[in-house]
Parts: C-alpha cells; structure tokens; sequence
C-alpha cells in the first residue's frame, strides 16, 4: 500500500508539473507610467504627450495616431507596437527597443532615437528630420520614401535597410554601416557619409550633390546614373573619383 501511495504521489506530481502556469496579463486600464505593463493594449489615439513613460512595456500595443510629442519612452519595450501615424516629435526614445515596430508615416521629427533598436522596422514614409539617432540599430529596417533630412545617424546600422527614394538631405552617417542596403534613387545633397561603411550597397540614380564620402568603404557600391557634382571621395576605397558626374 505504501508503495502505490508513493506512486500515486509521483504521478500527481507529473500531471501538475505539465499544466502550465498562468501567464500574467497587462492591465490595459492602468494610467500609462513608467515601467507600467500595457504590453498588447489598445491605446489608439491617446494623448501621452510630454508624459514619463521610460521603461514602459507596450510591447505588441496598439498606438495608431497617438500623441506621444516630447513623451520620455528611454528603454521602453516597443518590440511589434503599431505606431501608425503616430506623432513623437522631439520624444526621448533613447535605448528603447522597437524591433519590428510599425512605424507607417510616424513623425519622429526631432526626437532622439540613440542607441534604440529598430531592426525589421516597418518606417514606410516615416518623417525622421533633424532626429538624433546616434548607434541606433536600423538593420533591414524599410524605410522606402522616409523623411531624414539633417538627421544624426553617426555610428548607426543601416546594413540591409532598404530606402527607396529616401531623402537624406545633410544627413550625418559618420562612421556607419549601410552594407548592402538599398539608397537606389534617395536624395542626399550634403550629406555627410566620412568614414561609413557601404559596402555593396546601391546609389544607383541617387543624388548626392556635395556630399562627404571621405575614408568611406565603397567597395561593391552602385553609383551608376547617380549625380555625384561636388562630392569628395577623399580616401575613401573603390569609390568613384570626386566630383564625378554621369
């Protein structure tokens, strides 16, 4: 009898040991705070603006025309968020994690978006002028039509972006890595690439009118139909000659 108790026991055991445990849920009635877990909630068209929100999990979260305009989103979980159209102005989205984000025509103008990850980020049309991204990690982030005009991108990884048509104008990629991504017709008069990494990467039918290509690592690079007035390639490996012109 003792031994069929103990068996008994054993078994018991087994069968609780395989019923999964409760996941926690977010309460998606909860004020939006810092370090608050509204991960997968609806927030459609809230108004955060100017909120602290660092450390925030909306991870998956539903943020579609939101105003989160100088909201402070530092280290904040945004893994898969829908930000369609949403309005982050001079936001503080440092060290913030937005890998596969949908950031569809999302203002980002002037908001400060360093060291943040937004790798396979859908940017399609996003606006992301004069927007300090220093580090940030965009690899195989689409950015087809985006908005970057004076944007710092120093030490970024842009490595696989695709960016049709974007527009780069006085843009700062000092020191990053754009390997074979795709710039095929973007516009990036001015811009500053000294000492960047693109490798591979397409340029064909871009204009890049007096920009800065010194010390870059061009080999592979497609510069074929591209407007190249004025541009200095001083240093820089396997590029085309400074000053070149179709």
């Amino acid at each position: 009898m003792a031994r069929l108790g103990t068996s008994a026991l054993m078994a018991a055991a087994l069968t609780l040991a395989m019923v999964p445990a409760a996941t926690a849920q977010a309460n998606c009635t909860a004020e939006p705070a810092p370090a608050a877990d509204l991960s997968g909630c609806d927030l459609s068209r809230v108004n955060l603006s100017g909120k602290d929100l660092h450390g925030i999990n909306l991870s998956a979260a539903r943020l579609e025309n939101a105003d989160l305009r100088g909201a402070v989103l530092t280290g904040a979980n945004l893994r898969g968020t829908n930000l369609k159209w949403a309005n982050l102005q001079k936001a503080d989205v440092r060290d913030a994690d937005l890998t596969g984000a949908q950031l569809f025509h999302t203002i980002l103008d002037e908001a400060d978006i360093s060291g943040s990850v937004l790798r396979r980020a859908n940017m399609f049309g996003a606006k992301v002028n004069f927007t300090k991204a220093v580090g940030a990690d965009l690899t195989s982030a689409y950015l087809k039509d985006v908005n970057m005009e004076g944007a710092d991108m120093s030490g970024a990884s842009l490595t696989d972006a695709y960016m049709l048509r974007a527009v780069m104008l006085d843009g700062k990629f000092t020191g990053a890595r754009i390997i074979g991504s795709d710039l095929t017709g973007a516009s990036a008069d001015g811009a500053v690439f000294t000492d960047a990494d693109l490798t591979g990467t397409r340029l064909s039918g871009a204009s890049a009118i007096g920009a800065d290509f010194s010390r870059a690592r061009l080999k592979g690079a497609d510069f074929s139909n591209a407007v190249l007035r004025d541009a200095k390639f001083d240093g820089a490996t396997d590029g085309p000659r400074a000053g070149t012109a179709p």
